[in-house]
C-alpha cells in the first residue's frame, strides 16, 4: 500500500496515508526527494547525489549535508517501511510506499486511450517543481531539460484530446482544454481556433470573435506577426455570420452608450510582461469569457506591491468591486476578526460583480482559510472574478491539486 503520495506538477506537495500535507523545510530536501522520485526503485550512489544538490561543497561536506537533507525527509516520513531505503552507499525511493504524479502521468500517456488522456491532463497541474529553487547549477540545468520535456508532453497530450473533442462536438470539454493548452502555451494558435469554433457553436459569437482579438494582440505584442492564415480564414468567416446579428444589436443600443477604452500596452521587460498577463485578466472579465485566479509568489515585496496597486487602480476604473485582506499568523483572535471583516467583505463583493478579491501571505493560511480560497479559486473559473493571492517561496500552502481545477481560468503563478 502507498503511505504516501508526491505530487510535482504546479510545484511540490508531499501528502500521507491519512490526506495531511508534509512538507521538509530545507529546499534541499526537497530538491532530494524529487531527484529520486524521477527515478524510483533505482539506486542513487551518495557521492553523485552530494555532487549535484552541494556542487560547491567538498566530499565529506558534501555527503553532510546529504545526511541532513535525508534526515529532514525521515522527519516527515517515519516508520520501519518508509519510502527511503538507504546503505552508507546509495540511496533508493520504493514507490510501493509513495505515489508520484510525474510516474503516473508518464503511465498514462503510454496508455493514450481517452480515459488516460484525461487522467495525464487532470495530472498536469503546472509547470514541473515550480518554485523550486535549490541554488545548484546541476540541478537546474536538470530541471530546466524536465520542465521542457513535460511541458511539451502536456501540450501534445492536450492537443490530441482537443482535436477528438471537437470532433465529438463537446464543444464545453474543449474550451476547458484548449485553456489549459493556452496556460502552458499562450501562443498556440490551435487553441484560439479551437476556442473560437467551440464559442460560436455554444452560441457565444462575440466571444469567439474576441478569442480571435486576444490572440491577434498576443502575437502582435509578443512576435510582431500576424495570425497564421488558417486562424485567419476562421475568424472571417465567423465575421461574415455575425455581421447580421452584430449590426442588429447596435442598431438597438442606446445611443450616447458610453465604450470601453482599450486596456493600457506594454512593453517586453518581465515587470510589464506580468502587468500585460492581468490587464488581459481583466479584460477577460469584460469580454464574459471568465475570471481568474494569480498567485504572486516570491521575496520581492516592492513588485508585489505596484502590480497590486496596478491591478486595483484598472479593476477600480472598470467598476469592480474591490476586497483585499493581509493574512497574520493563524490561530489568534485578532487574526479570526480580522479574516471574518474580510469574508464579509468577499461576500459583498459577490454580490455586485466583477470582483477584484486579494489575499496577501496566503503562508500564513490556517486549514480553514484554505478552504475557503479553493472555493473562491473555483468559483473564479465560471464567473466576473478575479483572486489574487500573495505568498513567499516557502510555505506556500496551495494545493497542487486546486490548479487547473477552475473551468476556464487555471490558477497562473507569478514568480517575482
Amino acid at each position: 500500500m502507498q503511505k504516501f503520495k508526491l505530487m510535482l506538477f504546479g510545484g511540490f506537495r508531499l501528502v500521507n496515508a491519512d490526506g495531511e500535507l508534509v512538507m521538509p523545510h530545507a529546499r534541499k530536501a526537497k530538491a532530494l526527494l524529487a531527484w529520486l522520485a524521477m527515478n524510483p526503485d533505482q539506486q542513487h550512489l551518495r557521492e553523485k547525489l552530494a555532487a549535484v544538490l552541494w556542487p560547491d561543497s567538498d566530499e565529506v561536506q558534501g555527503r553532510h549535508s546529504l545526511r541532513q537533507a535525508l534526515g529532514d525527509l525521515r522527519k516527515i516520513m517515519p516508520g520501519d517501511a518508509e519510502p527511503l531505503c538507504t546503505t552508507k552507499d546509495w540511496i533508493l525511493l520504493d514507490s510501493k510506499q509513495i505515489a508520484i504524479d510525474v510516474v503516473e502521468f508518464e503511465r498514462a500517456l503510454v496508455q493514450a486511450d481517452t480515459v488516460a488522456l484525461d487522467q495525464a491532463i487532470e495530472l498536469y497541474k503546472g509547470e514541473f517543481l515550480e518554485g523550486c529553487n535549490p541554488n545548484s547549477d546541476s540541478f537546474d540545468e536538470w530541471l530546466s531539460i524536465s520542465r521542457s520535456r513535460y511541458s511539451v508532453l502536456a501540450s501534445n497530450a492536450l492537443e490530441q484530446r482537443l482535436t477528438s473533442l471537437l470532433a465529438q462536438a463537446d464543444y464545453e470539454r474543449a474550451s476547458y482544454v484548449a485553456v489549459r493548452l493556452l496556460s502552458i502555451n499562450p501562443l498556440q494558435e490551435t487553441a484560439y481556433r479551437a476556442l473560437m469554433q467551440a464559442h460560436w457553436q455554444l452560441g457565444n459569437p462575440a466571444t469567439a470573435l474576441r478569442w480571435y482579438r486576444r490572440c491577434q494582440s498576443l502575437l502582435q505584442r509578443e512576435l510582431g506577426v500576424a495570425p497564421d492564415p488558417q486562424t485567419q480564414a476562421l475568424h472571417a468567416t465567423l465575421l461574415t455570420a455575425s455581421d447580421e446579428a452584430e449590426t442588429n444589436k447596435l442598431a438597438k443600443m442606446p445611443s450616447g452608450c458610453a465604450c470601453r477604452a482599450p486596456l493600457p500596452t506594454t512593453v517586453a521587460h518581465s515587470f510589464e510582461r506580468y502587468l500585460y498577463v492581468m490587464e488581459s485578466a481583466i479584460e477577460g472579465v469584460l469580454d464574459h469569457i471568465g475570471g481568474q485566479g494569480f498567485l504572486l509568489r516570491g521575496e520581492n515585496e516592492t513588485q508585489k506591491t505596484a502590480l497590486l496597486q496596478r491591478m486595483q487602480q484598472l479593476a477600480m476604473a472598470h467598476q469592480f468591486a474591490t476586497c483585499q485582506h493581509t493574512l497574520v499568523a493563524p490561530d489568534t483572535a485578532e487574526g479570526d476578526a480580522v479574516l471574518q471583516q474580510w469574508v464579509n467583505g468577499v461576500a459583498a463583493c459577490l454580490l455586485n460583480p466583477p470582483a477584484l478579491l486579494i489575499v496577501e501571505h496566503i503562508h500564513h493560511a490556517n486549514l480553514e482559510t484554505l478552504k475557503l480560497l479553493a472555493s473562491l479559486i473555483a468559483a473564479a473559473g465560471g464567473g466576473a472574478l478575479l483572486l489574487v493571492m500573495t505568498s513567499c517561496f516557502e510555505g506556500e500552502p496551495l494545493d497542487p491539486l486546486w490548479r487547473g481545477a477552475m473551468r476556464g481560468a487555471p490558477l497562473t503563478t507569478i514568480d517575482l
